[in-house]
């Protein structure tokens, strides 16, 4: 799916009730996967990519839409949301016209910018349904030992890619080269970087300081298992020392 460049762009913030951090997340992510499928939203939405929000408990919802599939979109979230039992947590934005790529390179890459965000979700999600700890667990030691170290994202994420995305796997030698590439792209610190949306979306956080500090990308030691279970067990996530991508 190629996302056009003049696609408005609106925002949903979601969340199944009386959950706990991170719990609430997942559920509605787990809630949300109908929705993505169906074939009146894939008419209705041009791409949509998803983040973490709120007290690490809800979703955010960023999509893309035709203006003449305005009402048709916001229609057919509204309506599963409420069948769904999933509640909004603040008003809707949009769907307007912006430049997303303006924090994150510029209007030059908008149309690059887009397309990468409803990539990098496919590709989340699909890890996400096939192994949840596996897919966190990635996603915890790229930014604490791939990033951080300088060391090849291709190598760390290829192999999860291959084995556990549909998506990853219909996309052609360049394109699998691009989603590398773009991951590493950072092009204006001390703005997080383009992986910081997968990273947000599969592990459920991300540790925005580091893009400020000069010692992240030197590049530096990577660090060790025990360093970063210390750091993600605030998650309710712990890394087997003996794990491997």
């Amino acid at each position: 799916m190629r996302v056009p460049r003049n696609a408005l762009f609106g925002v949903f913030y979601v969340k199944k009730p009386d959950g706990t951090r991170w719990d609430s997340y997942y559920r509605t992510l787990a809630t949300l996967d109908p929705l993505f499928h169906s074939e009146g939203f894939k008419k209705a939405v041009a791409g949509f990519y998803l983040n973490i929000c709120g007290d690490f408990d809800a979703v955010r919802i960023s999509y893309f839409v035709e203006a003449p599939h305005v009402k048709k979109s916001i229609a057919a979230f509204k309506e599963f949301f409420t069948k769904n039992g999933l509640v909004e947590i603040q008003p809707n934005e949009g769907p307007k016209e912006e430049v997303i790529a303006s924090n994150y390179g510029g209007g030059h890459l908008e149309e690059h910018f887009r397309n990468f965000l409803v990539l990098e979700t496919q590709i989340g999600l699909e890890l996400m349904r096939r192994n949840l700890m596996h897919a966190r667990r990635l996603f915890a030691t790229y930014r604490w030992q791939v990033r951080k170290a300088g060391l090849s994202v291709r190598a760390h994420f290829e192999p999860t890619f291959a084995r556990d995305s549909s998506t990853y796997n219909t996309l052609s030698g360049s394109e699998k080269e691009q989603i590398f590439l773009d991951l590493q792209e950072w092009p204006n610190p001390p703005q997080v970087d383009w992986a910081h949306m997968m990273v947000n979306l599969v592990l459920g956080c991300d540790w925005n300081h580091v893009f400020a500090d000069p010692n992240y990308l030197t590049p530096g030691k990577p660090l060790s298992i025990p360093e970063i279970n210390e750091i993600v067990k605030e998650l309710g996530l712990q890394i087997p020392l003996d794990w491997t991508p």
